[in-house]
């Protein structure tokens, strides 16, 4: 066979192929479009998902960390749009926050849009493509959710849509009832996926046996690295590793929250230790709440000095929200200064809460002198200085610590910027009554346990801390202990100065206010 006849065969071999990628009906076979169109490997679990969602109306899915399961939503709501009419199909995906929908799932969109050279154009979290008008026709969004815009979740027709609840542990309730008027045809479908940091969240429900869910677990006893499974190398460097799965078990317990759901991939089910300050489950909640945008925060901060080999650590509050960290060793308390200082002055913070027990004095008082002309607050907290309530707490840092317990119970803070070692430090602490007070556990206790100081977690409970904290009324007549019995009774400055309601003839004590 000569040359032109070698090239006349390959030709014909390209064009029949084309024909039977013609005749292929790719809304059938997702893991092909998957290799042969977004020219993507699938390990056996990311296959067992998409195809859960080619054959069942509702898939959840519980998964440990760094399985892929963000990527895996990623490439079923690219194979939805693509496999479809253009116009027939329509992709929502919805997240706790907006990070999680841009820099996460739409990220990963736009990544295989471009691979896989889609139509139309993609951005951080909206899908176009060109209409027979000449114009452009939305096919896919990203939003953000909560109980207070499911609205935004609905009015959405088509005839294949596609609802994706990523990181859904966090999704309200209310979006879930959303996400099932939208899917409401039998040519519709749910995917839920997400770590199962809550026990008794909406995606809990979801993957009970007597759901209506397709149920698919992801665990480490799954992954790759310990199943033999072949993967390609550049894969296996991305995915769960043993020896990671053992560094978190010597470091937050089996037992703990944190490792059932982050290495295990299953709901927490065992009991709570009562004894925790801030509770691992109040604390993932709070790790899903979305910081309120504001064009103008109070910054705060808090400053943890590391001594004698620990960390010192900055941690910036903005509002009601953990924002940045700061964290470096430095023995030398000028250079550390000077640091600080640079740090917060490119941060903007208005105040510092300093703990100023041990070498945090003298910097405290360096940093006092550097910003004193900028307006900048360094404030001096010491741990172990007598409580405000000395009748409830042995010291300042019981209270402070307690303090973040009731915002974590009450979901007053959002620690969305907090990773999984971060959320250890702040729920690792244990407390004790001593003569009827809280006492929190030594610093020296938890680092024994957690195998590190807890800096940031005391930075962050600094920047949280107002020296002002309302205890629980066990006895109803506690509740009357700040009135002002000379006041009168009439009007917002009368007997109870807390609360007023128009039209109620007394004010209503801050302790008897019901959590929201």
């Amino acid at each position: 066979m000569n040359e032109s006849d070698l090239d006349l065969a390959s030709a014909i071999i390209a064009e029949l192929d084309q024909v039977d990628a013609a005749a292929i009906d790719w809304t059938q076979d997702p893991v092909r479009w998957a290799t042969e169109k977004a020219h993507t490997f699938l390990w056996s679990k990311q296959r067992e998902v998409i195809e859960s969602v080619r054959d069942n109306r509702r898939t959840a899915v519980h998964s440990c960390h760094n399985v892929g399961k963000t990527y895996t939503a990623a490439v079923t709501a690219a194979w939805w749009i693509a496999s479809h009419k253009p116009g027939e199909a329509f992709v929502l995906s919805t997240a706790p926050t907006a990070p999680q929908v841009k820099a996460l799932l739409w990220r990963e969109i736009g990544r295989l849009h471009g691979r896989a050279n889609l139509f139309g154009r993609v951005n951080l979290a909206e899908w176009y493509i060109p209409n027979e008008a000449g114009g452009e026709e939305l096919v896919a969004f990203g939003r953000t959710t909560s109980k207070d815009n499911e609205a935004a979740f609905q009015g959405v027709h088509s005839k294949y849509v596609l609802v994706i609840l990523d990181e859904a542990s966090g999704v309200d309730t209310k979006i879930w009832e959303a996400a099932e008027s939208i899917a409401s045809n039998r040519l519709s479908r749910i995917l839920a996926i997400g770590n199962p940091d809550l026990p008794h969240s909406p995606l809990a429900t979801a993957c009970k046996p007597s759901s209506p869910y397709n149920v698919i677990h992801i665990g480490i006893e799954h992954a790759p690295a310990l199943t033999g499974e072949a993967v390609p190398a550049e894969l296996l460097d991305y995915l769960i590793s043993p020896e990671w799965a053992e560094d978190r078990r010597a470091e937050w317990g089996e037992e703990s929250a944190l490792y059932q759901a982050k290495v295990l991939g299953h709901f927490p089910t065992g009991a709570a230790d009562p004894w925790r300050v801030i509770s691992e489950v109040h604390a993932a909640a709070c790790r899903y709440i979305e910081p309120a945008y504001d064009a103008d925060p109070v910054r705060v901060g808090g400053l943890d000095i590391g001594a004698g080999g620990d960390r010192t650590v900055l941690v910036e509050r903005v509002n009601d929200a953990v924002g940045r960290i700061e964290s470096f060793q430095e023995r030398d308390p000028e250079a550390a200064a000077e640091k600080l200082a640079d740090v917060i002055r490119r941060w903007g913070l208005t105040r510092v809460n300093v703990d100023t027990i041990g070498v945090g004095w003298g910097l405290a008082g360096m940093l006092r002198k550097e910003l004193k002309s900028e307006g900048v607050a360094i404030e001096s907290v010491k741990f172990s200085d007598r409580s405000n309530f000395p009748k409830r707490f042995v010291n300042i840092r019981a209270e402070a610590w307690w303090h973040g317990r009731e915002l974590s119970r009450d979901r007053a803070w959002s620690l969305a910027n907090l990773d999984d070692d971060a959320i250890a430090e702040l729920t690792m602490p244990r407390y004790l009554e001593k003569n009827g007070r809280i006492l929190v556990e030594p610093k020296e206790d938890v680092k024994e346990r957690l195998g590190r100081s807890p800096d940031i977690a005391d930075a962050l409970l600094l920047a949280f801390f107002d020296g002002i904290w309302i205890p629980p009324v066990s006895d109803s007549r506690q509740a009357f202990n700040a009135a002002d019995l000379t006041a009168g009774i009439v009007g917002p400055g009368a007997v109870f100065p807390n609360s007023f309601i128009p039209g109620f003839p007394s004010g209503i004590p801050t302790s008897l206010i019901p959590r929201r």
